[in-house]
């Protein structure tokens, strides 16, 4: 970029970059390697503030050129959106613009006929479809949308971490796969070619599935409900008023069962043997007897900081806090007493400097100890896993009276009561906790 003085007025000079060579057209229609155009002043301090201006807005109309230059309808349509915003309007049709108000339109009939480049006062054909609306809108397809969706709903997850953004990314993602490859094996249409019946095809495809491989309904469900939520909110803030056609498709059928929860001889004989998990690595093992006294979820531990094991405390407990994750729901944060074999297995995380093989890799850790407990006998059925723990930390206060109130506070449950007062505090769960703690 560079200015230049002519006759006492200041001009923006500027070689064409090669990547956008033929593009970028003069008054006959022919591509130029330069251009150049009147800044109006005779100060050189406005005259740079000015080219800084103009230099933003002609890269943005020429990329916005190059990216419609691919022949693809839909990236014709992009390109047009963004030189009409280059120009300062909201692109609209053609048809839309005849119904707006004449001042809008004759504003913009205006300024694609103002000369842009001196010497050259026809504009580029380009950017006067896009300021007045020439350019028919083409939808994306059911892929592009999804994009779009993820970009539209990036504040959404700000305090996710790599690992839960990675698997809320991977839902979306499957659900529109398996969508496509059921109803659309050979191409992607777009949206505004999906229809209801589609999304009926779809829900017959899950059906099918989930009575050959006995697949569970919620898993089908959780998938329309992926789509659904994609397309909704991508029309909304788009201002596409498009039928939602994957709206109310859910499958009736049985939930998944809940997984069990251990017994309490079971995890005192079995669990708690000296010998059980004597071939684990420590800071597996230790994860796994804090959830004992505590029915923390594995995550909540694994990816806890050394300073939230506040284990010098009057009352020791484990703060759980967002600490660069989104924690489930905002109830979830809180502070647990840890006792017993929990404390015991607090003070070896501390002394090590905190986890750190697991940390942000829960799913690493439950993968590892459901496998040793299948290998070492110490499920106590086959549907038993590691956070059959929470269960039985929830069935034990359950069975000691600890009221209900107390247990949410611990399990990080939502209460559906009225609150009033702090439920005990630290102090409160501490006492329930010391009545089933091993």
């Amino acid at each position: 970029m560079g200015i230049v003085r002519d006759r006492g007025r200041y001009y923006w000079v500027k070689r064409v970059p090669k990547r956008f060579a033929g593009l970028v057209v003069g008054k006959d229609g022919k591509p130029v390697t330069q251009v150049r155009q009147a800044l109006h002043t005779d100060s050189k301090v406005e005259a740079q503030a000015k080219a800084a201006q103009v230099e933003v807005a002609r890269m943005a109309e020429w990329e916005a050129l190059a990216m419609g230059d691919s022949g693809s309808a839909r990236a014709h349509f992009d390109m047009a959106q963004r030189l009409a915003q280059v120009r300062g309007f909201q692109y609209q049709t053609l048809s839309t613009l005849l119904e707006a108000p004449m001042d809008e339109v004759l504003e913009r009939v205006k300024d694609v006929q103002k000369p842009k480049v001196e010497g050259k006062p026809i504009e580029n054909p380009a950017v006067i479809k896009a300021v007045l609306g020439a350019v028919p809108n083409v939808l994306p397809n059911l892929s592009g949308v999804l994009n779009e969706y993820f970009d539209l709903t990036t504040t959404r997850h700000l305090r996710k971490s790599e690992a839960q953004k990675h698997r809320w990314v991977l839902s979306k993602r499957r659900a529109v796969e398996n969508f496509l490859a059921a109803t659309f094996p050979k191409h992607s249409p777009p949206i505004d070619q999906i229809t209801r019946a589609d999304a009926l095809r779809f829900r017959t495809w899950w059906s099918n599935r989930i009575e050959v491989d006995g697949l569970a309904a919620q898993t089908a469900n959780k998938e329309f409900g992926h789509l659904a939520e994609i397309w909704g909110t991508w029309a909304e803030l788009t201002g596409n008023d498009l039928p939602n056609p994957f709206s109310k498709l859910a499958l009736d059928g049985e939930k998944r069962d809940q997984r069990p929860s251990f017994s309490r001889d079971w995890v005192k004989d079995r669990l708690l043997d000296p010998k059980a998990f004597a071939t684990l690595n420590s800071e597996a093992r230790d994860i796994l007897l804090i959830m004992i006294n505590t029915g923390l979820r594995p995550s909540e531990i694994s990816d806890a900081p050394v300073e939230d094991f506040c284990i010098q405390e009057n009352i020791p407990h484990l703060k759980i806090a967002p600490n660069g994750r989104e924690l489930k729901v905002a109830h979830t944060r809180r502070d647990i007493p840890l006792l017993g074999v929990s404390l015991e297995a607090a003070r070896r995380i501390v002394a090590r400097g905190g986890i750190q093989k697991y940390a942000r890799k829960a799913s690493g850790w439950s993968a590892l100890v459901n496998k040793y407990l299948s290998n070492n006998g110490l499920k106590e059925t086959p549907k038993h896993t590691a956070y059959s723990l929470r269960h039985y930390v929830e069935d034990a206060l359950l069975a000691a009276g600890v009221d209900d109130r107390v247990r949410a506070d611990i399990l990080g449950h939502k209460y559906h009561r009225p609150i009033y007062g702090d439920g005990g505090g630290l102090l409160g769960r501490r006492n329930a906790l010391e009545k089933i703690a091993l």
